[in-house]
């Protein structure tokens, strides 16, 4: 039987008996940054998907972006269908009813078996890329007439978080902050560009594959799916499975501007703040390493030259 902490055990029996009138069986149990995953069978040998929130209120984003992703996704790539939104005030957490796709997680494919998923995972991300809007979007949904608006509206919440909060050094803060000094030159070769669709944590391990072929057949857990610019999905790629070079196959068919190299570690940090400030995670040395590594892009940036 996998690990369910008892009090999240008894949770789900209670639940199941309302969503599905009866108690099913627990087969696997996942656990992320935002939630806990439970594969489950019923009676009759369905599977359904149980997802537990363990942030109140990020169910409604992804809800939203789970929708999204669903019809911005070509019809023979799956996304998950949620069958039931429960709020935690029904229930004591917010929690999906979702359905179950048949497959493994796109991290266990073999290097060797790897080509054919490269180039679908790249295919995907052009194919949402090309899906465009009239205005950007910041994680919460507000629209902006561009892509540094919509930005600096995300960045004044983490700031505002970061001023506050325990677990950093008021060195690191200083060094975090300092690296909004060059916002306004890394953004500016990007100011003509059009909003598009993006996954907003595509790497590796949010695809499903087919065991047989080790095809893409599905994608799973839009962080924040919405209209944004291509780099917030890119800087993602090397995130899992650094060994697919996701992200040099993508940007050798589709370069970005000059900046990207400094700009994709200020995503990147800016994202993981995002991840602290949500999860309540610290891990000082990996933003010793990701600030290390922003200076080194920044040092071999011509944008950032004096």
């Amino acid at each position: 039987m996998p690990e369910l902490d008892p009090p999240i055990f008894d949770w789900l029996h209670q639940r199941a008996l309302v969503w599905f009138g009866e108690r099913p069986v627990v087969q696997q149990v996942f656990n992320g940054f935002y939630g806990q995953v439970c594969i489950v069978q019923l009676a009759d040998s369905t599977l359904r998907v149980v997802k537990r929130f363990r942030i109140h209120g990020f169910a409604e984003r992804e809800y939203r972006a789970t929708r999204l992703l669903r019809s911005m996704t070509p019809a023979h790539i799956a996304v998950p269908d949620i069958l039931h939104f429960e709020p935690a005030a029904v229930g004591g957490w917010d929690a999906f009813v979702m359905s179950h796709i048949a497959g493994v997680n796109a991290c266990d494919t073999p290097l060797e078996h790897a080509d054919g998923l490269i180039a679908d995972i790249v295919a995907l991300q052009q194919h949402w890329h090309a899906q465009g809007s009239r205005m950007f979007q910041d994680l919460l949904g507000n629209e902006y007439p561009t892509f540094a608006a919509s930005y600096r509206a995300d960045l004044e919440a983490r700031c505002d978080f970061l001023r506050s909060a325990d677990g950093f050094d008021a060195a690191q803060k200083a060094a975090l902050f300092a690296t909004l000094d060059d916002l306004d030159p890394l953004l500016a070769p990007l100011a003509d560009d059009a909003p598009c669709f993006i996954h907003d944590d595509g790497h590796a391990a949010n695809y499903m594959v087919d065991p047989q072929s080790w095809r893409l057949n599905a994608v799973i857990d839009p962080a924040g799916a919405r209209y944004a610019h291509r780099e917030l999905d890119l800087f993602h790629l090397p995130d899992a499975r650094a060994d697919f070079n996701l992200l040099d196959h993508y940007l050798a068919q589709n370069p970005c501007a000059p900046g990207w190299e400094a700009r994709r570690y200020l995503f990147s940090l800016w994202d993981d703040i995002k991840h602290a400030e949500l999860t309540g995670w610290r891990d000082s040395a990996w933003f010793e390493r990701k600030l290390a590594a922003y200076a080194v892009a920044r040092g071999a940036c011509a944008l950032l030259e004096k």
